[in-house]
């Protein structure tokens, strides 16, 4: 393990996607209290306009005393200049607690998205905690959390009001009470219309994904117009909710503003009446009419923006519920060191991702450094469910994966990046160039290891033959290259800085012949340097530098054991007159074909002799067939 990547494990023994979420939680009541403290100073200052109000209606206007309007407007500028200097800093100060929260989760929960589809399998796309995050980042970056700032001083504000005439405290109160029940009635009509726009949404846009994924397929097809169909059910769908939303949201919209004009009109009205009867001056009542206004932009803001708020509380308790459900993850196993030994398997049960019933069911087997284990069997028997759980992609129902006799589980995910490479079934690269896929993007790695591993899949010559080599751009999951040389840069991928154990998922299966002699020659020289290499196969060519077969039937393990052994006993045929098999077509499974069929398998005691009895037949019929139509000629 570099030191580079070793440097970045030393935090905590163990991190879970819930911690991160709970401690940047946490990490947000600091700013926040500065913020509160900086409102409160704020709407402290924004008495300043009622008070110079009150005192011009009362003290300059009766006495006309100019050098009192003076002092008092430069007083007021003062106080203005000051508010607005801690408003702007409020606002940065909120801003950065969007940021700082986004830059705390980001990481944490991008490697939760990866983790999603081998946790929940086709279940994954109804989470999406990034797009969460990002939910929760543009709120706490907008006015909403001002305005919650400034709701704790509405009381305030109307105490101030009931202090100058109780009339005056008890209308504003049952104003505000008017609006605040108005945008829950609001929120309680359009909740429905919200939730099934978003899955509408969600829907929509997992068909377009597939279809652009598929693209060439549809293209083909013509599949187009019937994909456009569906998506475009599921878009009508989507805009009528979201035009039930906008409609909601104009009439609640008007009947608010009409409720707040109306409650300041009669406010005014209420104070007109009080000076008539000489219960206050007609200065208080134009400052209670701006305390009033004061009051309600809280509550109007907080209307504004309750849908806002609504969606920010519903991520954040989705990222809640979702992170709850995640296993913790390992970062750090008091210097485990990396496994040089054995790989063992003991009764493993594997159920996949969503599922219910396993698909491997009681295997086990051992292999030591040095090994190619050949894994064969039918369509549908679990070997590639065997090796996700082998790379630790799946977890265990059930049973155990160790590493020198350490479970998989005690290693953290760095230290089994620098252990295990993967080669999978459908091979899709990332968007990049041919270096930094060969790397895994690892920004240590150096030309001479990823010349190395490119060396060692036989694929550094094909590399070259590019203008651009090793920097050349691979596209959105390799697009510009073929599936065979996707599939050999997959495989220097995988061998990327000599991982012990090197999982490969029908490492053939776009390969031609050059490919296939390069393909043994590297599961050779991983073997040689004490590397234990698994081969899942349905090609026989797959196996030929194995030296062990694992066959598997209906998800348990049919026989393990050296190849010869194996294929000698899956074979009983053998040694038996029959016909010459055909070649077997590249979709042949391996478990249906003769060992000597499968490449690097010795041709059993007999077989030899069998196969000159059967050519010696065949020749006979031959002659026959000729002599017959001779003479029918």
């Amino acid at each position: 393990m570099s030191p580079a990547r070793g440097s970045a494990m030393n935090t905590r023994d163990f991190t879970t996607a819930q911690g991160q979420l709970k401690s940047a939680i946490a990490a947000l009541r600091g700013p926040f209290l500065g913020a509160s403290a900086i409102s409160c100073i704020g709407n402290v200052l924004m008495l300043t306009g009622p008070v110079f109000m009150m005192l011009v209606y009362n003290k300059v206007l009766s006495s006309k005393s100019l050098p009192t309007l003076v002092v008092l407007c430069i007083l007021a500028m003062l106080l203005y200049g000051f508010y607005g200097l801690l408003d702007i800093l409020r606002g940065k100060l909120v801003a950065r607690i969007g940021i700082t929260f986004d830059q705390r989760l980001a990481p944490t929960l991008f490697n939760t998205t990866l983790r999603l589809p081998l946790h929940f399998g086709p279940h994954a796309r109804e989470h999406d905690p990034l797009q969460d995050l990002a939910t929760i980042r543009n709120y706490l970056m907008g006015p909403g959390p001002a305005a919650l700032l400034d709701l704790p001083w509405i009381p305030i504000y109307f105490t101030i009001l009931f202090l100058v005439h109780p009339v005056l405290g008890f209308s504003a109160g049952a104003g505000a009470l008017f609006l605040v029940l108005l945008s829950m009635v609001n929120q309680w009509a359009t909740s429905g219309a919200s939730i099934a726009a978003s899955r509408a949404q969600a829907s929509m846009m997992t068909i377009l994904w597939d279809a652009k994924r598929n693209s060439e397929a549809a293209a083909a097809m013509s599949m187009g117009d019937d994909l456009c169909k569906r998506w475009g059910a599921g878009y009508v769908y989507a805009t009528h909710q979201a035009r039930q939303l906008a409609d909601h949201a104009s009439v609640f919209g008007a009947v608010a503003k009409t409720a707040r004009l109306v409650l300041q009109s009669g406010m005014l009205a209420i104070g007109a009446y009080l000076v008539i009867e000489n219960l206050m001056s007609p200065g208080s009542m134009i400052a209670c009419s701006i305390i009033l206004s004061r009051a309600l932009a809280p509550i109007d803001q907080v209307i504004g923006h309750w849908r806002g708020s609504a969606m920010a509380w519903q991520s954040l308790k989705r990222l809640r519920a979702l992170t709850a459900r995640l296993p913790q993850v390992s970062r750090q196993q008091h210097g485990m060191p990396r496994p040089r030994q054995s790989l063992s398997v003991r009764d493993v049960v594997i159920v996949p991702p969503g599922g219910y019933a396993p698909t491997v069911a009681g295997v086990s087997f051992e292999i030591e450094a040095g090994d190619a284990l050949g894994i064969i069997g039918p369509s549908g028997c679990g070997k590639s469910t065997l090796v996700r759980a082998l790379v630790g992609a799946w977890p265990a129902a059930r049973g155990e994966v160790r590493f020198d006799n350490a479970l998989i589980g005690q290693y953290s995910p760095d230290a089994l990046a620098d252990a295990i490479g993967h080669l999978p079934q459908n091979i899709e690269l990332f968007d990049g160039t041919i270096g930094e896929n060969i790397a895994r993007f690892r920004k240590d790695a150096t030309t001479e290891q990823i010349i190395t591993a490119a060396r060692l899949a036989g694929v550094h010559d094909m590399i070259l033959s590019f203008p651009l080599g090793y920097d050349t751009p691979v596209g959105e999951a390799g697009a510009i290259l073929s599936g065979g040389q996707r599939q050999r840069i997959g495989l220097a991928r995988a061998v990327f800085g000599d991982p012990f154990l090197v999982v490969l998922d029908e490492p053939n299966s776009n390969l031609d012949p050059i490919g296939e002699q390069s393909l043994n020659e590297a599961i050779q020289r991983m073997r040689q340097k004490g590397q234990i290499v698994v081969i899942v196969a349905h090609r026989p060519s797959a196996i030929f530098a194995a030296n062990k077969i694992l066959s598997l039937r209906n998800g348990r393990a049919e026989m393990f054991g050296p190849k010869n052994q194996v294929l000698a006993a899956l074979f009983p045929r053998m040694g038996q007159p029959h016909k010459p098999a055909p070649a077997p077509a590249p979709e042949q499974d391996s478990a249906s074909l003769r060992p000597d069929q499968i490449a690097g398998a010795e041709p059993a005691a007999g077989q030899q002799t069998t196969d000159a009895r059967v050519t010696s037949l065949d020749e006979t019929r031959l002659s026959r067939t000729r002599a017959t139509a001779a003479q029918g000629l």
